[in-house]
């Protein structure tokens, strides 16, 4: 399974991922974060804050538009947001928060991960 974490760069929710990452892996799964930023932005970003998974760009908004977490209102910026997508590429688990403290625990996407 996959797990895509859409954000706009929440720091102390990519260190939580950062830190439990062993435990995604052990459960089989890899992790992705989509920031709505240009490829500059992440990349410095990630020199400061290396992470063991890939922190993507999407500055057009691309993934954001086709997972519905664009923000309906212009001064929010995104939605947080957490998906759990299985190999076989349908979505099993979804949180989508409207502030940028609603993200999903670590602890909740794991579970939804070990119960297959």
């Amino acid at each position: 399974m996959t797990g895509v974490q859409t954000c706009a760069l929440p720091i102390w929710h990519l260190a939580q991922l950062r830190d439990d990452f062993p435990k995604f892996e052990a459960a089989g799964a890899s992790v992705i974060a989509i920031a709505p930023h240009d490829v500059a932005t992440v990349a410095k970003f990630v020199v400061g804050m290396p992470m063991p998974f890939p922190v993507l760009a999407d500055p057009d908004h691309v993934v954001f538009d086709l997972y519905d977490v664009a923000s309906r209102a212009l001064s929010l910026g995104q939605r947080p947001a957490v998906f759990v997508i299985g190999a076989d590429g349908r979505v099993r688990f979804d949180a989508v928060g409207t502030q940028q403290w609603q993200i999903a625990g670590n602890d909740e996407v794991l579970a939804v991960l070990a119960a297959g």
